[in-house]
């Protein structure tokens, strides 16, 4: 798999240096595990192996059951994310698996214990991850490890948008692109089984808009048959939609724009396009309509309180059945390329799952 970012040869010398690292920490008496590492950007991630470290008081060492691909890494290995990331680095910040080790002060969490977790930082596509006792999440035996590792980033990401941006209602109209995505399906879902909105969901392709249905569409948009802009018309009947949910960009975005209602709200959460819109203001003047940025992995730092709560709404509205994520393929660790390359080329539906006790 190549993303076509070349790097100099700074980041060499570092692959160089941290494939000794490899080679050191068989042999040092410490314990090690799997993981995949991006030693340069643009080029394959390498499976190699990781020296364990000792927990801060305030860690937990997780055992990697399952790893979510999330697009987001798949941009910070291209080199092309809005954050940078220094070299080597671990990719992967959604897992589900077991606690084996806890710190001094981590007082609800015990070895043993399922979970689902998140770092920032990355270090997920591995044997072991180690995480924050808040990011840190328990999940009964009931729940399967494939949709805990599927659920958090994407659903919290949606629900934190139509609660706290968008302010949804159950009279809204509410557009969602790239809706056979993880994200979209997780947009979707919520709109149309928590918020009792009326979802339409564009995307392209037969299995996708069933999918897409299942989930609670009304109404579904083929955009590789159909216009958009004229579908959105004939269903709202000229009125418009209120609640966009972008996370395409490009032209796109400047569809989506002109398919707002009087005082409709677009929401923009990502750039699978490649392109960053302009936006036309006058389009929002003429329409009292409003854009709206929406980065949820930021109020981690910002709002931390408000990123928890985003958090465990979701779980609990998981665990009551409410939502379901859809897991469209499972990759074994050892095809972790494959898995980045199967959702960077647009074939996957729903999200993808790493199995990270398949090694070999």
């Amino acid at each position: 798999m190549s993303f076509g970012f070349l790097p100099g040869a700074g980041c060499r010398n570092i692959a160089r240096h941290y494939r000794l690292l490899f080679k050191l920490s068989r042999t040092s008496g410490h314990r090690g595990y799997k993981a995949a590492v991006c030693t340069e950007f643009g080029k394959p991630l390498q499976l190699g192996d990781r020296e364990s470290r000792k927990l801060e008081d305030n860690e937990v060492r997780v055992a990697v059951k399952r790893a979510a691909v999330n697009f987001g890494d798949i941009l910070v290995v291209r080199g092309a994310y809005q954050e940078h990331f220094s070299l080597p680095y671990f990719p992967g910040i959604e897992v589900a698996g077991e606690v084996v080790e806890t710190g001094s002060k981590v007082l609800r969490l015990k070895p043993g214990d399922r979970v689902v977790a998140l770092q920032q930082s990355g270090g997920g596509y591995a044997e072991e991850m180690i995480a924050e006792d808040r990011m840190c999440h328990s999940i009964g035996k009931e729940e399967k490890l494939d949709e805990g590792a599927a659920i958090v980033a994407s659903y919290g990401t949606a629900q934190l948008a139509f609660e706290r941006t968008a302010q949804i209602k159950e009279t809204d109209s509410v557009l969602v692109t790239a809706a056979a995505g993880a994200l979209g399906l997780a947009a979707i879902d919520l709109a149309a089984n928590v918020y009792k909105a009326t979802a339409i969901g564009a995307c392209g392709g037969t299995e996708k808009l069933q999918i897409v249905s299942k989930f609670g569409a009304k109404f579904t948009i083929d955009y590789k048959k159909e216009n958009l802009r004229e579908r959105i018309k004939e269903i709202t009947k000229g009125k418009g939609i209120d609640i966009i949910f972008d996370s395409v960009g490009g032209e796109m975005f400047e569809d989506c724009l002109k398919c707002l209602a009087y005082e409709g709200k677009l929401l923009t959460l990502g750039y699978a396009s490649g392109k960053v819109p302009n936006i036309p203001a006058n389009v929002l003047l003429l329409k009292n309509a409003s854009v709206h940025g929406v980065y949820w992995g930021s109020y981690f730092e910002k709002m931390p309180e408000v990123f928890q709560h985003s958090v465990t709404t979701i779980l609990k509205l998981w665990k009551e059945g409410k939502i379901t994520p859809h897991v469209g393929k499972i990759f074994p660790l050892s095809q972790i390329n494959d898995a980045l390359e199967f959702v960077s080329s647009r074939q996957s539906i729903g999200k993808v799952i790493v199995d990270c006790t398949k090694i070999g």
